[in-house]
C-alpha cells in the first residue's frame, strides 16, 4: 500500500520574480468600475441554481484586490559550506580557492509573494492575510481595474494569520461587506475570488462543506471547509455567501501531495475576523483576555472517574505562575464547567469566551475539585506576549528519594522531593516517582515510562504510598477509577487506570 503525506499549506503563491516582472493579470484590461449607490437585485440562492452567478460576481469582482508583496533579501555567499570540508592539509588549498571564488559573491535580490485581499471601505482599507505581508520590504494592490497603489500596513494579528492595509485611491472605491459566518449552513452556496497563481479576478464556486474545523495549525481552530476550488495565491481572498457578503476568508489548503486544490480549503470566519479588524483599524493591535492555564478535553474516561454525568468541560493541565488562574486559586486538575454564564461543554470554547471578555474585569469560574463545585472569581488579564508565557523546564535536581515501594497498579514506585529550575526561578515538587513499571500492566498500556511522576490522584496530592493506599481504597468502593495527573519533563498530562 503506498504512503502519502498529507499537508496544510498556507496559500500564498511565492516566486524568485522581482516586482518589475509581475505579469499583469487578464482582469487589468477591463474598464473602470462605476460606483453606484443603486444596488441591483440579486438572485435569490434558489434562482441561483438555475441562473448563474453572473450578476452577483459582476458586483463583487470590483471589491476584490490582487496582492505583491516583495522582500529584499541576501543571497548565500556559500562559505558557510566551507565548513563541511574535512580540515586536512589536504584540502587547504581547495579549501582557499572556495573563499576566494565565494568571498562577496553574496548578492541582494527580490522575492515576492502573490496573494489576494479585499476592500472593505470606500477610502481604501484592505483584509488580507497576514503570511502574505509578511517581513514585506513594498506591498503593491491591483485593483479589479487595473491600477496599482502602494499599500502601508495598519495592523496584523499573527494568531488568526490577518491582516489590514491601507491604501490611498484618487476616487471612491467599492467596497465588500462583512455577513454573519455562524449563519452559514453546511450546503450553502459559497463564492471565491482571488489571485490564484497570478491569475486575478479568478472565480469559483462551491459549497460550505463542514463548519468549526481545527485544522491544527496553531492559529483558530473553528475553520469554515468548503469544496470550492482554493489555489496558492487564494490566500487572503474573500468567500462570499449567496447574497454577496464575507462569510470568510481564505486560508489555507489541504493536499495530499502538495499540490494545488483537492476539494478541501479552509477559511477563517467572517464573526472571527471582523472583531480582529475592527481592533487593527481602532488600536492598531488585538488585544485577548488571559486566564493563564493551559488546558485539554476531558475524556469519558476521566468524566466516569470524578463521577460526571458526561464529559465535559476543561481539564486544567498547567497553571502559569504570577497568571491570573494561579492568583485566583485554580489548580491544575480543576475542571472548568463554567465561564461566567457561558457554559464550558468543550475544551475550546474556554479560550474563545476568555479572549472576548473585557481586559481588567472580573468573571466566576466555576470548578469541579474532589467532587464539589467551587465558583472562584478570577480577574482577566490582557493575554501575554507567547514567548513570555515560555518558561523553559531547565533541569530536575532530586534532593531526596525515600525508600521504593513495592508494585501498586504494576507500578514500583519512590516517594520525591525534587526542585525545578525555571529561568532564575525554583520550585518544589513532590509526588510519587516510577521508579519501575510492569510491561503487562495498564499503565504500561496507557502509556506510563519509568521517570514519570504522579502528582496527583482523583485530584488529591500524593505525596507518599501510604496516601495513595487510601486513594485507592476509597475509589475501590465507588468507581474503581484512579484519576492519575502526571508530569513528565516539563509537560504534565492525565492518565485513568482502573482497579482490578
Amino acid at each position: 500500500m503506498k504512503k502519502f503525506l498529507l499537508f496544510f499549506y498556507f496559500i500564498s503563491l511565492f516566486s524568485a520574480q522581482s516586482l518589475a516582472q509581475d505579469k499583469k493579470s487578464a482582469n487589468e484590461t477591463k474598464s473602470p468600475a462605476k460606483i453606484t449607490s443603486e444596488k441591483p437585485e440579486l438572485a435569490s440562492p434558489k434562482q441561483l441554481a438555475t441562473t448563474g452567478f453572473a450578476d452577483i460576481i459582476e458586483e463583487l469582482l470590483p471589491t476584490v484586490v490582487n496582492i505583491s508583496a516583495t522582500q529584499e533579501v541576501q543571497s548565500g555567499d556559500g562559505i558557510d559550506l566551507l565548513g563541511e570540508l574535512p580540515k586536512s592539509p589536504l584540502f587547504e588549498d581547495f579549501r582557499k580557492q572556495l573563499e576566494n571564488q565565494f568571498r562577496g559573491g553574496g548578492q541582494k535580490k527580490k522575492v515576492s509573494s502573490i496573494g489576494s485581499g479585499f476592500i472593505i471601505s470606500k477610502d481604501g482599507l484592505i483584509v488580507t492575510n497576514n503570511h502574505v505581508i509578511e517581513e514585506a520590504d513594498e506591498i503593491t494592490i491591483s485593483l479589479n481595474d487595473g491600477s496599482k497603489y502602494k499599500a502601508k500596513i495598519i495592523g496584523i494579528d499573527k494568531k488568526t494569520d490577518l491582516a489590514l492595509l491601507k491604501i490611498n485611491p484618487d476616487r471612491e472605491l467599492k467596497f465588500a461587506k462583512f455577513g454573519d459566518s455562524n449563519k452559514a449552513r453546511i450546503g450553502d452556496w459559497l463564492i471565491v475570488i482571488g489571485n490564484p497563481y497570478g491569475l486575478g479576478g479568478s472565480v469559483s464556486v462551491g459549497i460550505v462543506s463542514a463548519r468549526g474545523r481545527d485544522i491544527t495549525n496553531g492559529q483558530s481552530d473553528d475553520f469554515i471547509q468548503t469544496d470550492a476550488a482554493i489555489n496558492k495565491g487564494n490566500s487572503g481572498g474573500p468567500i462570499f455567501n449567496s447574497r454577496g457578503e464575507v462569510i470568510g476568508i481564505s486560508t489555507a489548503i489541504f493536499s495530499p501531495s502538495g499540490g494545488g486544490n483537492v476539494g478541501i480549503g479552509f477559511a477563517t470566519p467572517s464573526t472571527t475576523a471582523m472583531q480582529v479588524v475592527n481592533q487593527l483599524k481602532n488600536q492598531g493591535e488585538v488585544t485577548r483576555g488571559w486566564l493563564g492555564v493551559s488546558i485539554q478535553d476531558v475524556s469519558e474516561e476521566i468524566a466516569e472517574s470524578m463521577k460526571m454525568d458526561k464529559a465535559k468541560g476543561a481539564f486544567v493541565v498547567e497553571v502559569t505562575k504570577g497568571g491570573p488562574a494561579e492568583k485566583a486559586g485554580i489548580l491544575p486538575t480543576d475542571i472548568i464547567i463554567k465561564f461566567n454564564d457561558q457554559e464550558i461543554t468543550e475544551m475550546k470554547i474556554l479560550p474563545k469566551t476568555v479572549s472576548k471578555y473585557p481586559i481588567g474585569q472580573s468573571a466566576k469560574v466555576l470548578v469541579l475539585r474532589q467532587g464539589e463545585l467551587k465558583t472562584i472569581k478570577v480577574k482577566v488579564e490582557k493575554m501575554r506576549d507567547e514567548t513570555a508565557q515560555k518558561s523553559e523546564l531547565k533541569s530536575l535536581e532530586k534532593k531526596q528519594i525515600i525508600k521504593p515501594a513495592g508494585q501498586i497498579l504494576g507500578l514500583g514506585l519512590a516517594e520525591l522531593k525534587s526542585k525545578i529550575k525555571k529561568g532564575k526561578s525554583e520550585s518544589s515538587v513532590e509526588g510519587l516517582l516510577v521508579a519501575e513499571i510492569n510491561p503487562k500492566s495498564e499503565a504500561a498500556e496507557k502509556g506510563i515510562m519509568v521517570g514519570d511522576i504522579i502528582i496527583s490522584v482523583n485530584q488529591a496530592p500524593v505525596s507518599s504510598v501510604d496516601a495513595l493506599k487510601g486513594i485507592i481504597e476509597e475509589a475501590t468502593k465507588s468507581t474503581k477509577k484512579l484519576f492519575l495527573f502526571i508530569k513528565r519533563g516539563e509537560n504534565s498530562y492525565a492518565i485513568v487506570l482502573t482497579i482490578k
